[in-house]
């Protein structure tokens, strides 16, 4: 009886991971990898979330954003880091902290950022890349 609990139990804990789910639009913005070049920094934002997954945490992030009066388009992640939760008998052992500088860029799909030389670097999304493109000759496709 006592493995068919601990097995319940653990099988509980791994499905909590994506909990957070994207809201108002969360979903479009764009994540950088560095500080953007030409794009307007519009606020700084501190979340701090107890869950069990990094992925989760920054979707939180995201929804954040999302509900602000100037959402913005884009952001970089700043600072993350993770501190203990005390006195927690069920639910996650640690809170992650992110920090992110938000901004509103003119093409955040296709931006230039300061770790890349501040050569555009372009997101595509997967459908777009996964279609034949018509080369414009007899029904040719690349």
């Amino acid at each position: 009886m006592k493995k068919i609990l601990s097995v319940l139990g653990i099988l509980a804990v791994a499905g909590c991971g994506g909990m957070i789910k994207n809201q108002n639009g969360s979903e479009y913005l764009t994540q950088l990898d560095a500080e953007p070049i030409g794009c307007t920094f519009l606020y700084k934002l501190e979340s701090e979330v107890s869950v069990y997954d990094a992925d989760d945490a920054r979707r939180y992030l995201e929804n954040r954003i999302a509900d602000q009066a100037r959402p913005g388009n884009a952001y970089w992640i700043t600072s993350q880091r993770t501190r203990p939760n005390e006195w927690v008998i069920f639910g996650p052992e640690r809170a992650f902290i992110l920090v992110a500088n938000v901004y509103d860029c003119p093409h955040p799909r296709s931006q230039r950022t300061a770790r890349d030389g501040g050569a555009a670097t372009i997101a595509m999304p997967v459908y777009e890349q996964s279609m034949p493109q018509y080369s414009g000759g007899y029904g040719v496709y690349r």
